[in-house]
Order: C-alpha cells, then structure tokens, then sequence
C-alpha cells in the first residue's frame, strides 16, 4: 500500500479558514458519507463474518504473524477471536458488557489494537468538535481531511478522505500512555464491497511514522444466521462494562506503597500494570505492560493485588473497567 504524507496535519496545518460552524458541518458531512459508505457495523448494517491475516514487528524485533475473526450481528452481539504464535483472545460483546479471555499473559499490543483498526471510525457516540479542513489535491488519491480541535492535553485527531468518492483514507489519534504520547495513524486501502459496502482489504498502521502492523482481509461475507453458541461468554473470562457515555473511571483508595525488592542494585524502578476493577472495587486480571525488571515487576503485582479502588460508574451505577496503574519504586 503507498505511504502518504497525511501525518504531518498534526503538527504543521495549512487549513482552509471558513467559519467554525462551516468547519464542523463540512467535517460531518464527510464522515457521515464515508460511514454510509463503508460502515459494516452501522445499526442496519447485516450479519457478517471478517477473517484477517495481520504482521508486526515484536518486542524482539521479531516479525509475529497472526489471524483474526469477527462474527457480527449488531453492537450489542458479536465475537472476535485473535490468535498470534500461542497467544489466543475471545471477546463476546452484549449490550451491556464485553467478555475477554486470554489464554497467556502479555497479549501484544499491536494485536490487541486490531479490532479498533478494522472499526475504522470513531464511536457514533463520541462528540468532536473540528477546527479545521485542510485540502491536498497533491496526494494520490487527491484528500480532503478534517482536523479535531486540541484535547485537555492539546492532542488532535484527524479523519482524511478521497476527494472523488468520499471513501476514508487515514486516521490520525493522540495514544495516550502513562510516560507520554505518541500519534496512531492507519492507511487504509484496496476497498472491495461487501452488499452495499466497500471495505478496505489492506491497511497498514504507523507509531508516530514508523510502521506498526499490516492487515489483509481475506474474506467479507455476509453470515444471515450465526451459530447462537458463539455469543455464550467463554469459561473463565474476564467481565468488563460497556458504558454508551462517558464513564467515571475507577480510582485507587489510600494504599501501602509495595516493599522495595531485596537483593537488586537498582536504586529506583517503574512498572505499568494493566488491571480491571470489578463492581466490588477489587482488582482483577492484573498484567505488566510496562516491566521496570523481574523482580520489580513481581512486586508490584503482588501489591497492587492487595490494593482496593472506588469501582468505575456508568449512569450513576458501578461497572467493571480496565484501567493503567503506575507503580514506582
């Protein structure tokens, strides 16, 4: 797939200045066309089955390779199954909660992002507000982007589009990470149609410029009637809320920091932990995604297990949600 140069939006606009609400408009109207176009999980959207083939360069540099399969009937039903070397994850989606199984620790990241890089859009639930529409009639195929006006942390995202038919090109979002950000952005490429639909085969994401993942659809076929035994959540599997607003995410009550470990030369470590807080406030399925060492990364686990957090809140109610915890030594 050929590389454009759409990223540089982010950090050097040369934008059109038409009104404000002329911007917001115009950048609505371009996204709800290439919804219309290329949604497949638009509320009226049929059942279909998704198989992808997808690569990425691992923590080793090694090249990981992997599939991906999705069985969707609406947003409150469907099933993703991700497996790369002897990592495997099920997701079921209902409409007020999400099931997620794997079957070792450490899941890569990369894989892990694959279901929000096939969704291509934005949530239809999310409000954003565009600053500005920036035109380039010097890429191939000829774009026309919409750029978001900056976040709390001065972030932008931005949504490109063809110029001749309205079809989505490239996304760019702020990844917002415990020590920094970093810029996501996804080309996406080669569209075939599926019913009413053109969908991209290929897509090819980056991490600020530098290539992160490749994916290939292989197959796109409507599927009227779904094995019903395959939205059953999987033994064993973690529960997580899906919450249609904004959420009040969960926080950690007054704790002991955990005890420096015996033996090591290090004098200061950091380790980033990945954990749901159940309804109940107690933490669950926690995981290292930022080591600070062995000995370290123990440590905080064993800690941080003990710990207790006011539960996450949807409309008012408790609802179990995954979030960062920063631990330092």
């Amino acid at each position: 797939m050929k590389r454009r140069s759409i990223l540089v939006l982010i950090t050097c606009l040369i934008p059109l200045r038409p009104q404000a609400q002329d911007v917001q408009q115009r950048a609505e109207t371009l996204l709800d066309k290439a919804r219309q176009l290329s949604d497949i999980r638009s509320p009226n959207a049929p059942a279909f089955r998704l198989k992808a083939t997808f690569s990425f360069v691992g923590k080793n540099l090694e090249t990981a390779q992997g599939t991906y399969t999705e069985v969707w009937v609406s947003n409150s039903q469907w099933r993703r199954e991700t497996i790369v070397n002897d990592w495997h994850r099920i997701e079921v989606g209902g409409p007020t909660r999400l099931w997620l199984l794997d079957s070792a620790g450490d899941f890569p990241e990369p894989a892990a992002q694959l279901p929000g890089v096939l969704a291509i859009f934005p949530s239809s639930l999310m409000s954003l507000a565009f600053d500005s529409i920036s035109d380039h009639p010097e890429l191939d195929p000829p774009a026309e982007c919409a750029v978001t006006r900056p976040d709390s942390r001065q972030q932008r995202s931005a949504f490109c589009f063809d110029k001749r038919t309205g079809l989505p090109l490239e996304r760019i979002l702020p990844e917002l990470r415990p020590k920094n950000a970093v810029v996501d952005s996804c080309d996406y490429g080669s569209f075939q149609r599926m019913g009413s639909f053109l969908f991209p085969r290929e897509i090819a994401c980056f991490e600020d410029r530098h290539r992160k993942l490749d994916a290939k659809v292989t197959e796109l076929d409507p599927e009227p009637k779904p094995d019903p035994a395959l939205f059953t959540p999987p033994q064993g599997a973690i529960e997580l809320g899906r919450c249609p607003v904004k959420p009040d995410p969960p926080r950690a009550t007054p704790h002991f920091n955990p005890r420096f470990p015996s033996g090591v030369q290090t004098q200061s470590s950091q380790v980033t932990l990945s954990l749901v807080v159940d309804t109940k406030g107690k933490p669950q399925d926690v995981k290292v995604v930022g080591s600070g060492g062995t000995e370290f990364d123990q440590a905080a686990i064993s800690a941080v297990r003990d710990w207790r957090f006011k539960p996450g809140i949807c409309r008012g109610e408790p609802m179990p949600m995954p979030i960062l915890v920063q631990v330092d030594f």
